[in-house]
C-alpha cells in the first residue's frame, strides 16, 4: 500500500507491505512545509508544492515495486475551493491564519455555542471549517463550485474524483453529527450553498486511479487514521494520545456524548474511520517547541529533548489548552511570558516547561475522561520518554509508546480491509506489533 500523510509541518509517502506481522513501513518520501503569506498576508499553503511533493513520493513507492491501493490522509478543518472546470480557486488557507477572529458572532448566528454543540458535536474552536468559510472571502466563494476538505482535494488532484469522506468532514463542524450528512442550516450560517459540499462516501470506498493504482479513501483526517493504529486489542479503558502538531486526547466510543458535561469539559466528537467517535479534545503539541526553535537557531529536537531530560527541579507550567498558542506572532514571547520567564530563558528549561505543561495538560484530560486504565502515545511526539515518562508518573496509569508513523500506518489498514486482506478493524489491529510501555502508579 502506499499511504500518502499530510501533516502541518511535513507530509510523508509510505509503502506499508501488509503481507508482514507487524506491517512493515518504509517512508520514501519526506518534506517539511509551512504555510506562507500571500500578497495581503494571509497565511495560506503552498499547495501546488504540497501535491507535486506528493506525487514525487507516489513515483519513489511505484518505483520500489508494485502498489495495490493508495490512500490519502491530511489534517482537519483546512479545505479548498474548486471552480465549475475541477480548477483550485486559490492556494487554501492555514488554519494558522487569525482570519476567524470573528468567530464568536458565528456562534450567535448559529443559536450559540450550547446549540452548535447539540448539532454537531464537536469542540469548539475558532479554526473550525465553519468558522473559516464564514470569514472566507466572498469573491473566492462565489467563484467555488465546489468545497473539499484538504484529503480528498489531494485524491481529486490523484483521480480528478469529487467526493468527501465522513472523518474529515466531521471536523469541519458542517455536519449533523445526528444523521452523519452535512447540514443545510450551518451552511447557511457559514454563506455557502449546501450544493457545494460533495456527496460523502464511507472508508474504504473506492473512488479512482493514479497511473492505473487503484485508489481508496481511508480515515482522511489523519488522527482518525492514526487511531485505527493505536494498538492491537484497546480494552474499555483504553485512552489515547496522537501526538503530533497537536496533542489529541481521548478515547475510542460507539456513539456520541453531546451532553452538557461534556461540552463544559470541552470534548468534542469526531467522526471514527471505521464507526464510532473518537471522543477528545485538543492540546497544543509539537507546535510549541517548534515555534521556539525558530528563536534559538533551530537545534535538533532530539539535543533539545535531551538536554530538558537533564533538567533538574520542577519547571514551572502553563496552560496548553490555552487558544494564546494557536497563532501568536513570537512563540518564544509567548511560552515564556505564560511561564513567567525572561524570554531569554535556557532552552533546556523551556523545553522541560513545556513537556511537563503537556504532560500535566494531558493527565488533566485522562482525569476528565474517567476510567481510563492505560494509555497508548502514538505519532511522532511519541517518541519522547521524557513526555511518556511524565505522563505515566501524572497520570498513574501505564503508558504505551504506539507507532511513530501512525496515520499513514493506519491508512494502510484500511486499505487492507477494503481488499480483503483484513476482515475488520479488530483483525488489521491484530496484526500489530506490541508497544513498549512505561509504567505508572496511582
Amino acid at each position: 500500500m502506499a499511504a500518502v500523510d499530510f501533516g502541518a509541518s511535513s507530509i510523508r509517502v509510505c509503502r506499508v507491505d501488509l503481507g508482514t506481522r507487524p506491517p512493515a513501513l518504509e517512508v520514501v518520501h519526506r518534506h517539511a512545509h509551512a504555510p506562507v503569506a500571500d500578497g495581503r498576508g494571509r497565511l495560506r499553503w503552498d499547495w501546488d508544492r504540497l501535491v507535486t511533493e506528493a506525487e514525487r513520493g507516489l513515483d519513489a513507492a511505484l518505483a520500489a515495486g508494485p502498489l495495490a491501493s493508495i490512500g490519502v490522509d491530511t489534517w482537519g478543518v483546512d479545505y479548498g475551493l474548486l471552480d465549475a472546470r475541477g480548477d483550485l480557486v486559490a492556494p487554501p488557507f492555514s488554519y494558522r491564519d487569525d482570519r476567524t477572529a470573528g468567530y464568536a458572532a458565528v456562534v450567535e448566528a448559529a443559536g450559540g455555542a450550547a446549540a452548535l454543540y447539540a448539532a454537531t458535536g464537536v469542540q469548539l474552536l475558532p479554526i473550525n471549517t465553519l468558522f473559516q468559510v464564514a470569514a472566507h472571502d466572498r469573491d473566492e466563494l462565489a467563484r467555488a463550485r465546489y468545497l473539499l476538505m484538504l484529503p480528498e482535494l489531494v485524491v481529486h488532484h490523484l483521480t480528478g474524483a469529487v467526493v468527501g469522506e465522513p472523518t474529515s468532514a466531521g471536523t469541519s463542524g458542517l455536519v449533523d453529527i445526528s444523521t452523519g450528512r452535512w447540514s443545510d442550516d450551518l451552511a447557511a450560517v457559514a454563506g455557502i450553498d449546501p450544493t457545494r459540499l460533495p456527496l460523502l462516501k464511507p472508508a474504504g470506498t473506492r473512488v479512482g486511479s493514479w497511473r492505473g493504482v487503484p485508489v481508496h479513501l481511508v480515515g482522511g483526517h489523519d488522527t482518525a487514521s492514526a487511531v485505527v493504529a493505536m494498538g492491537a486489542a484497546p480494552g474499555p479503558g483504553a485512552a489515547f494520545v496522537s501526538a503530533g502538531t497537536w496533542l489529541l486526547v481521548g478515547r475510542e466510543q460507539p456513539g456520541p456524548d453531546l451532553s452538557e458535561g461534556a461540552r463544559a469539559a470541552d470534548f468534542g466528537n469526531e467522526i471514527g474511520a471505521l464507526g464510532g467517535v473518537r471522543f477528545l479534545t485538543n492540546l497544543a503539541g509539537a507546535w510549541l517547541i517548534e515555534g521556539c526553535r525558530a528563536a534559538w537557531g533551530e537545534p535538533p529536537v532530539d539535543d533539545l529533548m535531551a538536554a530538558a531530560a537533564g533538567w533538574a527541579g520542577d519547571p514551572p507550567l502553563l496552560d496548553v489548552a490555552d487558544g494564546r498558542f494557536l497563532h501568536p506572532s513570537d512563540m518564544l514571547a509567548e511560552v515564556t511570558a505564560a511561564l513567567g520567564l525572561r524570554v531569554d530563558a535556557a532552552p533546556p528549561l523551556v523545553v522541560a516547561a513545556i513537556v511537563a505543561s503537556q504532560a500535566a495538560g494531558t493527565a488533566a484530560v485522562l482525569d476528565r475522561l474517567g476510567g481510563v486504565t492505560d494509555v497508548a502515545v502514538f505519532g511522532g511526539g511519541g517518541r519522547s520518554a521524557l513526555y511518556r515518562e511524565a505522563l505515566a508518573a501524572r497520570a498513574g496509569v501505564p503508558v504505551a509508546q504506539g507507532p511513530v508513523e501512525a496515520a499513514a500506518l493506519g491508512n494502510a489498514l484500511v486499505q487492507g480491509i477494503a481488499l480483503g486482506r483484513y476482515a475488520d478493524l479488530a483483525d488489521a489491529r491484530a496484526h500489530l506489533a506490541p508497544a513498549a510501555v512505561a509504567a505508572g502508579e496511582r
